[in-house]
């Protein structure tokens, strides 16, 4: 056997300008060759033993030829080849070992809940009876962990517990309680502010207007009655109404002309004020065309600030800035409207006034819920 393993066989190009001499110095020195083949006048092919082939290499290269290994066979070749791989052997020897090792432990763990228990309270509860990824597999017993878990939670109905490779799969069904409280329910629906009606989504009670009908603000929305003619009982009215709503808002823009701005400088005076007569301490030299004054009064002692204005040339572009004027007031709407409102239209209005001054009025129609419920 171990001259089965030893004996590698390896296939050479020689090239010489007589490689039969060299074929017939091999010989000599006993190197066993076979399948012997003439590519051309300068090359001969043929095979010898892996364990022959340093001597074979000194000698051809003795008589000035040029060898090439064209293919190796057997299990020593092999061998040596992976030798001289001998780290990126043991690279993978030791890849495979960890991954072996990392294979034992859990390092997920998977939670699926129905509507009322979270995967994060079901997690918290797990650690607190030490599981947590990085366990090791040895260590969990699922139909004991599956007991565990329905003691501590009492709102689990059933728990199914698995380790899939490396992930802890939970699988949980909830107890359904019946409510611990009826829901409050109104005696009376109305409208909180004037709309158009579009849509009407009633939960008890019949509705009292129709899509289309203008309502104001304190109109009913819903009967306290419910069911067709001569069937009808009473309820305690709920729903929900979709009506377009509609918004003014306005903007003065100077688009044109001169317009007065603070330059930055400021002067100021500071004074006592003793019943109703003032004693200056600095006195401002206000030598300022265009002003804004102001006054800051703290008991005694006061102050009076006076801040430059000077012209400044305006020349905007009027459809640009309405556009921009448009956007800002939208802006502002939104803030004031609840997230399930939308804007489904607006309508613009420009007036000139004077001094090269616009304005900008804006109509918007806001689709949203205007019932309000009354107890």
């Amino acid at each position: 056997m171990f001259n089965k393993i030893k004996s590698g066989l390896i296939t050479i190009e020689v090239n010489a300008l007589m490689p039969e001499k060299i074929l017939n110095v091999l010989w000599d020195n006993e190197i066993y060759t076979c399948n012997i083949v003439k590519i051309d006048l300068a090359t001969l092919r043929f095979t010898i033993y892996y364990k022959d082939y340093k001597e074979t290499e000194i000698l051809i290269k003795k008589y000035k030829g040029k060898v090439r290994i064209v293919k190796t066979s057997g299990i020593i070749v092999l061998l040596m080849k992976m030798k001289r791989k001998v780290s990126l052997v043991i690279g993978f020897g030791l890849f495979f070992m960890v991954i072996y090792m990392l294979s034992n432990y859990i390092w997920a763990i998977d939670i699926q809940t129905q509507r009322n228990l979270s995967p994060f309270e079901i997690r918290q509860q797990l650690t607190s009876i030490g599981i947590k990824p990085g366990l090791s597999k040895a260590q969990v017993n699922v139909r004991d962990l599956e007991r565990k878990m329905e003691d501590i939670n009492d709102q689990i109905m059933w728990i199914r517990i698995r380790i899939e490779g490396s992930t802890l799969k939970l699988v949980i069904k909830e107890k359904v309680n019946p409510p611990s409280k009826e829901k409050k329910l109104y005696d009376q629906v109305v409208a909180k502010m004037d709309g158009e009606i579009k849509r009407i989504y009633t939960n008890s009670g019949n509705p009292a207007v129709v899509p289309g009908d203008i309502v104001k603000k304190g109109d009913n929305l819903i009967l306290t009655t419910q069911g067709r003619e001569g069937f009808e009982k009473e309820v305690k009215p709920s729903g929900t109404v979709i009506a377009n709503t509609f918004y003014e808002k306005f903007m003065e823009i100077q688009v044109s002309g001169e317009k007065l701005e603070r330059t930055g400088k400021k002067n100021s005076s500071i004074y006592l004020s003793f019943f109703g007569k003032k004693i200056y301490l600095k006195k401002a030299i206000n030598g300022f065309g265009s002003y804004d004054k102001i006054e800051e009064k703290s008991g005694c002692i006061n102050k009076t600030i006076y801040f430059e204005k000077k012209g400044k040339t305006v020349n905007l572009n009027k459809d640009n800035t309405v556009k921009e004027a448009k956007e800002k007031l939208q802006d502002s709407l939104k803030k004031t409207l609840s997230n399930e409102s939308k804007i489904i239209d607006s309508k613009i209005t420009v007036e000139d006034i004077k001094e090269g001054k616009i304005l900008v009025k804006v109509i918007f129609t806001v689709e949203q819920d205007i019932a309000q419920n009354i107890s």
